[in-house]
């Protein structure tokens, strides 16, 4: 009998051994494939790291010997006082008392959400939703057609316009004054929906992304690279940013010339305070 209850335990525990020896081996060929998907991973980022390196690395160089904005040139932007300003935008806007007359001027399409991210701008995070009359969006994608022209003829990546601020209602101008020295004394334009800032500090990465440095990218990997992409540009505009703004600076002086747009170029923030000149949508 014990014989017999050993030969049964034997022809039972050979099966399991070899299953276990089998799930080892399946295990480890499972980590070395991983290994070496990983592996593979790491090189295609390395690769495509050293591609997005050499674009951005191509502006950094076609910036590095350009001029910055003289004194002349910033004065040229600041022909065009706050008063002005406030005097164009009670012709051109309607002063925004509180959030229940933005509803109403919004409802009528007097005044319209800009987008958070188009081919042309950003809108800062914080700075969301971001409310302009229709005019001063179509002033928008007037000056960022024309940057991006300006930009493909030095051979430079399509930077993008940083909006910091927007429509401010009479109420939050108030509230505002009175936390903020920089903030405007009496009315101010923005509480017409006619005036953004836009950042000289700082440009935002292009839309689009070079199709170059995504080609062969695993579709599971393409949001890492295309963050990289940006992070890369974004890099380059951050220390080129006084380069870039003489270049966007020449288009809104020339703006300016047609009575497109009236700038201030702000000193205490690094900021162009801009208002729409004229009607430009029917």
């Amino acid at each position: 009998m014990g014989m017999l209850r050993q030969a049964l335990l034997l022809i039972l525990l050979v099966p399991v051994a070899a299953c276990g020896r089998i799930e080892r081996e399946r295990q480890a060929a499972a980590d070395s494939a991983r290994a070496a998907t990983i592996a593979e991973i790491g090189q295609l980022l390395s690769e495509s790291g050293r591609q997005v390196d050499r674009a951005a690395g191509r502006a950094d160089r076609i910036l590095s010997p350009m001029p910055v904005m003289t004194p002349a040139e910033e004065g040229d932007l600041r022909r065009y006082l706050n008063a002005t300003h406030v005097a164009r935008a009670r012709v051109l806007g309607v002063r925004v008392a509180d959030e229940d007359m933005l509803d109403s001027l919004l409802a009528e399409g007097r005044l319209t959400v800009l987008e958070d991210s188009t081919d042309y701008w950003i809108v800062r995070p914080g700075d969301s939703p971001a409310h302009v009359t229709p005019d001063l969006r179509a002033l928008l994608s007037i000056l960022g057609q024309r940057f991006h022209e300006r930009l493909a003829e030095l051979d430079l990546p399509p930077y993008r316009m940083e909006v910091t601020s927007a429509l401010r209602t009479a109420e939050r101008q108030a509230r505002l004054r009175r936390g903020n020295a920089n903030a405007a004394a009496g009315v101010s334009s923005h509480e017409f929906g006619t005036t953004v800032d836009l950042s000289y500090a700082a440009f935002a990465p292009p839309a689009g992304r070079p199709d170059e440095l995504l080609v062969d990218v695993p579709s599971d990997l393409q949001r890492t690279l295309e963050q990289l992409i940006d992070l890369s540009f974004e890099s380059v505009s951050a220390r080129k940013s006084r380069e870039l703004g003489r270049v966007f600076s020449q288009v809104l002086n020339e703006a300016q010339d047609e009575g497109l747009a009236l700038v201030i170029y702000e000193r205490q923030q690094t900021v162009y305070h801009l208002t729409v000149g004229r009607r430009l949508v029917e």
